[in-house]
């Protein structure tokens, strides 16, 4: 009898601004321009960061924290997680995931001189070097 493999789909984190929105905006009634003026920023750029396009930054983190009494670490790490995720569901880090595997499973059983005179390998790392530059 063969043993079935489940892989778990992953769902979409959510965005910190989403988040921010939810569960302290909402949850306490309050307006935009409030917030945007005790975190010192424009009501505009709050509402980018509310609707997903622009990030909650470390500085902003830090704001958040002295207002929500949520930990910058957690506002930070919930934008990653996000962040990772969009990351991942394009195309180019697709083929640069795969370039990698094909340089893990070739070149690292290599002894290190091997590996650096082997064509195979250079041509793998610099086909990854430059999807990683087009990932920015």
């Amino acid at each position: 009898m063969s043993k079935k493999i489940y892989k778990k789909l992953e769902r979409k984190p959510s965005h910190a601004g989403r988040i921010l929105k939810s569960g302290f905006i909402d949850e306490y009634n309050l307006r935009i321009e409030t917030v945007a003026g005790l975190l010192g920023i424009t009501r505009v750029h709050l509402s980018r960061i509310i609707n997903g396009h622009s990030p909650v930054t470390s500085d902003i983190a830090i704001r958040l924290e002295m207002i929500t009494e949520t930990p910058a670490s957690q506002w930070l790490t919930l934008q990653a997680k996000y962040d990772a995720y969009i990351l991942e569901q394009g195309k180019d880090f697709q083929k640069y995931k795969e370039v990698i595997g094909k340089w893990i499973a070739g070149s690292l059983n290599m002894v290190p001189k091997e590996r650096r005179n082997d064509e195979k390998t250079r041509q793998l790392v610099e086909e990854a070097a430059g999807l990683a530059k087009q990932l920015g």
